[in-house]
């Protein structure tokens, strides 16, 4: 059975810091904010912080939905996304995500 928290804790020199799984979210949305062509999809029921980051067994799972511009590239757009949440998750808290799903729920027009 897989046992989720809502923060996770990363151990250092002087002992642990705990972060909460908003902090996750927090970061993604940023990112995704910062990122041309892209948007978050916060009309969604999907979009609460407690469906875009899951913390199950001491591993980080993001799933952000997006809406995506109609004249970009959906796959190269969606990769790009990915590899800058977990650049930006890792070089935030020293946490490597263990998946990072980019769910296109939409276009923007």
């Amino acid at each position: 059975m897989s046992n989720e928290n809502s923060s996770m804790m990363v151990p250092d020199q002087y002992g642990q810091i705990v972060y909460n799984r908003s902090v996750f979210s927090a970061i993604a949305r940023n990112v995704v904010e910062e990122t041309d062509n892209v948007q978050v999809a916060e009309s969604s029921k999907l979009f609460s912080s407690t469906h875009i980051t899951r913390i199950e067994d001491g591993k980080l799972y993001i799933s952000i939905p997006v809406r995506i511009a109609c004249t970009a590239n959906v796959s190269d757009t969606c990769t790009a996304l990915q590899s800058r949440i977990f650049e930006t998750v890792s070089y935030m808290t020293d946490y490597h995500p263990e998946s990072i799903e980019v769910q296109v729920v939409g276009f923007i027009f």
